[in-house]
């Protein structure tokens, strides 16, 4: 017996009427329920021009799922058990959001719980064919702008490497480009990633809409992820091209600005026409209900209902059961540290560039030159987030990141070294480790992730961001090996936390 039913027979109005009205409810619940994160998310899209467009991502998921109706209600809907896991790893996801104030965990979780909840409530053979759509709902999140220094080294790379192929004496000394006639700094402006998020969102739209073959469309789609990186690239090198010939008269300042714009304007018109000579016709819309699927009667049902709801009201129970709890202050040794305020810490041009910390110490070993910095935080709460983007290790106005490495603390275990050069052409090296109950990591999103975890099992959330630093000249490798003899002698003590008193 065939399980589906001809236009003779279709969907009853009674009950097309219920799934439709139950799926306006749901979308309302849904944003109730995550109003804070999702006001969040829109207070980004407002304010950064980068994610101006997340505006219009779901209503056009929603128009495209729309318009593919037919094909939907032809298919049979069954629950999936991967779907109900992928819903719970949402929630869970959401959980470790809240409880570190991780936004962007906040909102890949919000977003993704709905192509999850509909692969759980609908099953594989009804998302097979509205996958797309579903999967762009998550470029609503407002992510991305986190690999800024990534970029910015590729940038630099790729720019150096022409400058280098059509022989223009170039030195490149962290993210400083100079060439015989002058000075650029690739910043995080130049980094193209602002540029890249548009192309990328554009490209699978484009590939999406416009290519009927899935191997076409997925080659135009990782053509509009290269394209950008490489143009970015090809951009930097004309900016300091055309400065270096020109001895500095043009391709600063507004110049600058306005070959920026003009060349981000000629690669979006270089992917279109790529995109139109290369597409193989446009994708068929299914609007149109010449079948219907027996199952979609039988689909509506009490449990279905329940099913959906479900998520719903675990995320409100977790969030009551994370926000109903005190906490010990996080603390740690002064280990013969002054205590200084926020505003003196930023005067001084070495120490990490903090904000909302409860604690700031700092101290110096003479014998070694070695200047020593706490910042602690006592909770870890909303806008007070020792891992934050507002956050550096470093003042990014001042200095510029020439490598990286790894040295081993006893006690402590493996910690992070940046190399720092400035324009002035100082050498600092700076190590760094965050301190949390439980963990001690030069990694930022393993702390996050810790700070979450600690929230979860109700343990302290606080934690501190320690460095010792140290100016240098000459040889790198000496530099590495006194500090390393400062982490032995100091890392341990400046990172001890008080005994417990009891209050």
């Amino acid at each position: 017996m065939s399980s589906t039913t001809t236009l003779e027979q279709p969907l009853t109005p009674d009950t097309a009427s219920r799934w439709r009205n139950a799926l306006l409810l749901w979308l309302l619940a849904w944003a109730l329920v995550f109003w804070q994160p999702l006001l969040g998310a829109a207070s980004v899209w407002i304010v950064n021009d980068t994610f101006n467009h997340c505006f219009l991502v779901l209503p056009a998921a929603l128009y495209a799922i729309w318009q593919q109706r037919g094909a939907v209600l032809a298919q049979p809907p069954r629950l999936s058990l991967l779907g109900g896991l992928a819903t719970l790893g949402a929630l869970g996801v959401m959980a470790l959001g809240q409880a570190a104030y991780i936004d962007v965990l906040q909102h890949m979780a919000m977003f993704g719980l709905l192509p999850a909840l509909a692969l759980m409530l609908f099953g594989w053979r009804v998302i097979r064919q509205i996958w797309f759509p579903l999967l762009f709902i998550l470029f609503s999140v407002p992510v991305g702008e986190e690999f800024m220094p990534q970029f910015q080294a590729i940038t630099a790379d790729i720019a150096i490497a022409i400058l280098q192929l059509i022989g223009v004496p170039v030195y490149r000394d962290g993210l400083y480009i100079t060439v015989p006639n002058g000075h650029f700094v690739v910043a995080e402006a130049c980094s193209g990633v602002r540029f890249f998020i548009a192309c990328v969102v554009l490209g699978t739209a484009y590939a999406y809409l416009n290519f009927v073959s899935r191997w076409r469309a997925l080659a135009f789609a990782l053509f509009s992820v290269v394209l950008p990186i490489v143009a970015n690239g090809i951009r930097a090198f004309g900016i300091i091209y055309v400065g270096h010939i020109s001895n500095m008269k043009h391709a600063a300042g507004a110049d600058h600005l306005i070959y920026g714009w003009f060349f981000f304007a000629l690669v979006v018109a270089l992917l279109l026409v790529a995109g139109h000579f290369f597409s193989d016709g446009h994708r068929p819309w299914q609007n149109r209900t010449t079948q219907v699927d027996a199952g979609w009667q039988s689909h509506w049902r009490p449990a279905t209902l329940l099913l959906a709801a479900a998520p719903l009201l675990l995320a409100v129970a977790l969030s009551l059961a994370l926000s109903g709890y005190g906490e010990a202050a996080f603390r740690l040794t002064p280990a013969g540290l002054t205590p200084i305020s926020e505003e003196q810490a930023g005067q001084l041009d070495w120490t990490p560039r903090l904000h909302g910390a409860d604690e700031y110490r700092t101290g110096q070993d003479n014998s070694s030159g070695a200047r020593f910095f706490q910042g602690i935080y006592h909770f870890n709460s909303q806008g007070k987030e020792m891992v934050s983007g507002a956050n550096r290790v470093y003042d990014i106005e001042l200095w510029s990141i020439k490598g990286q490495f790894q040295l081993d603390s006893p006690g402590l275990g493996t910690i992070t070294v940046l190399d720092l050069t400035s324009l002035r052409n100082r050498q600092r090296l700076v190590a760094y480790w965050y301190a949390v109950p439980g963990q001690v990591s030069s990694s930022a999103v393993r702390t996050k992730l810790r700070q979450a975890v600690n929230t979860l099992l109700l343990q302290p959330s606080g934690g501190a961001l320690v460095s010792a630093s140290l100016d240098y000249r000459g040889d790198q490798q000496q530099a590495l090996a006194r500090l390393q003899r400062i982490l032995d002698q100091h890392a341990l003590k400046l990172t001890e936390t008080p005994p417990a008193t009891g209050d």
